[in-house]
């Protein structure tokens, strides 16, 4: 009876579909295998048009006749070989440059597109009467590996066109093809068996499944070519769910090019769903790749131990009585601490995973140091460390994170309590920081900076304030020696009381020289004012406005450096690393050979 009911809905006139495709030329690779226009044309994102003359594919075309009159609003093109996704991508060459003419209309519609070099769909407007569709390449993006030229895929108003594919969206509503769908669904949880039950997986099951998530069911695939004319397949397809759940509880990476053709070849939500998929599945395959070679001294980009990640945020540092650094490792959502020696030494929250966290919102899945979190003892992006000095017990520390959580930890490292402040949204990134602590010991007070709102904290948990700060949001904020805070506005240090009062600035970009953008500043454990700019240069003050003297921290410019300073000793933050600077025997070296030039100078007169 299934089988009746197969030829009764099966399709019967190959010749009623419409259109066909043609190129200047067909690529036969070592392999023996044709990647001929048709395969430019056939709705899979896995199969393309490789061109094979001379070359990297300047001045190759595409003609897609599209077998009657049609109403063109935009024409998308999948560019490059993504067999393997990214790899294909880049190994072959694909069009930079396309130029593409609707022909056989009233009148002939002509649009240069440029695309830019990365894995896409690109949805050109074009609109206009058109029987056929010509794309000519340009110029192109030369592959790393191979010289040929690949188009993986090209669709006709692949965004609306219901009446274009309307006899298949019926035929996949039709006892036959959910019969197939049930058969077919069997066989993904049969793959998907297989590999669990395997102990170093199965690679055969996996490419099937992965070949049905991203290019659709095969027996859908089947039918795609015998009812949907040329230029509408590969909106006729469909990602498998089936298939795409069994990738998502694998957690393989291997999946990737699997869930980036399902992004290809969806739109809206969908896309954005799959392209999120592709993303955790980048960050597993790092994760599971290891964090790579071992930091060295004074950290090194990564989200290994000792490694630091900022996504171009500063990372915030501070300095113990036993010369060693505590950073808030903004990227990899935990606290580090470094010996003296630069050698990584702890860190405050989990082990690695992956995540999407960011500044209160969300970015692309990533590898994190440490797993983010609300729980007690994890961090959401943590803006800022601040130790809380205790003469018998030690330095303890508090955190804030971009969330507005504050958490206290004791001298041995352990999470004493905590709170969350009533912030109103969360901070922008890009700006170079938007949260700070400030601990008054003589008051017991944690004072939080958040944005431009500043509140005061006892130990407990218990609110002050809050109260808007005049100037805005700071760029630094330090508690000066009379329980006045110091914050950093523009290119001025500005001082405030613990309950919001301005006094005024203390100091401005005439006490730092010219040309610098930002700077940092922080205060040591004599309360000496020491500035770091943008330009690399340290000074340290006798007094605000009274410059005791000056070094070059760095030969080239900092991004967003934070500094601390004790005994003299400088650390700076900046580009994932730690600077670390004996400042006064900088001083002194720079000053022998000062006079050492002049000397030499002298006795050349």
């Amino acid at each position: 009876m299934t089988s009746l009911l197969l030829l009764l809905t099966l399709p019967t006139a190959d010749a009623a579909v419409s259109g066909w495709i043609r190129a200047s030329s067909t690529l036969v690779d070592e392999d023996n295998t044709r990647h001929p226009a048709d395969n430019a044309a056939d709705g899979l994102i896995s199969e393309g048009w490789g061109e094979g003359a001379e070359g990297y594919g300047e001045g190759a075309w595409l003609d897609v006749d599209l077998g009657q009159l049609t109403e063109v609003e935009r024409l998308s093109v999948w560019p490059g070989n993504l067999s393997e996704g990214k790899k294909s991508f880049r190994e072959y060459s694909r069009p930079r440059t396309v130029r593409i003419t609707l022909q056989g209309g009233a009148e002939e519609v002509v649009k240069e597109v440029v695309f830019e070099d990365k894995v896409q769909r690109v949805d050109v407007r074009i609109a206009g009467s058109a029987r056929k569709v010509r794309i000519d390449v340009v110029d192109v993006y030369e592959g790393f590996v191979f010289d040929d030229l690949f188009i993986a895929e090209v669709a006709v108003n692949f965004h609306r066109s219901p009446d274009r594919t309307a006899a298949f969206d019926a035929w996949l509503k039709s006892p036959a093809a959910v019969a197939q769908q049930e058969a077919h669904d069997k066989k993904i949880r049969d793959a998907y068996g297989s590999i669990k039950a395997a102990d170093f997986g199965d690679s055969d099951a996996l490419a099937f499944i992965m070949d049905q998530a991203g290019d659709g069911a095969d027996y859908v695939r089947a039918m795609v070519p015998r009812i949907v004319d040329v230029g509408y397949r590969a909106q006729a397809i469909r990602p498998d769910e089936t298939a795409i759940t069994a990738l998502q509880k694998l957690k393989d990476p291997n999946a990737i090019p699997a869930m980036e053709q399902a992004a290809l070849r969806s739109v809206g939500k969908s896309a954005a769903e799959f392209q999120d998929l592709a993303e955790i599945f980048y960050a597993y395959q790092d994760l599971i790749g290891g964090p790579g070679f071992g930091a060295p001294s004074w950290g090194g980009a990564g989200w290994g131990p000792g490694q630091l990640k900022s996504f171009g945020e500063p990372l915030p540092i501070e300095i113990d009585a036993q010369l060693r650094t505590y950073v808030a490792d903004v990227g990899n959502n935990r606290i580090q601490r470094f010996k003296a020696t630069g050698v990584y030494d702890r860190q405050w929250g989990p082990e690695a995973d992956i995540t999407n966290e960011w500044m209160g919102e969300t970015r692309p899945w990533y590898v994190s140091g440490a797993g983010a979190g609300a729980e007690p003892g994890r961090f959401r992006t943590p803006l800022d460390v601040e130790l809380m000095p205790n003469d018998k017990l030690g330095d303890s520390f508090a955190t804030l994170d971009a969330h507005g959580v504050v958490q206290l930890f004791d001298a041995q490292g352990r999470r004493t309590g905590g709170w969350e402040v009533p912030v109103d949204g969360a901070p922008n990134d890009g700006l170079g920081g938007q949260g700070y602590l400030a601990w008054v010991a003589k008051k017991k007070m944690m004072y939080v900076v958040f944005m431009d709102q500043l509140y005061g904290y006892s130990l407990d948990g218990e609110m002050s304030g809050p109260w808007q700060l005049p100037d805005g949001i700071p760029g630094a904020v330090e508690v000066a020696k009379n329980n006045k805070l110091y914050m950093a506005f523009g290119q001025h240090i500005v001082m405030y009381d613990l309950d919001g009062f301005r006094h005024g600035a203390i100091m401005g970009p005439d006490d730092l020289g010219k040309g610098y953008e930002a700077f940092d500043f922080t205060l040591d454990e004599k309360k000496k004012l020491w500035v770091v700019t943008d330009q690399g240069t340290v000074f340290k003050f006798k007094r605000p406005g009274k410059v005791d003297y000056s070094i070059e921290a760095a030969d080239i410019s900092l991004v967003t450096p934070r500094i601390a300073a004790r005994e003299d000793r400088v650390y700076i933050t900046d580009r994932e690393r730690i600077i670390f600077i004996d400042a006064l025997q900088q001083k002194l070296d720079d000053e022998i050979a000062a006079e050492k030039e002049a000397l030499e100078a002298e006795l050349e007169l």
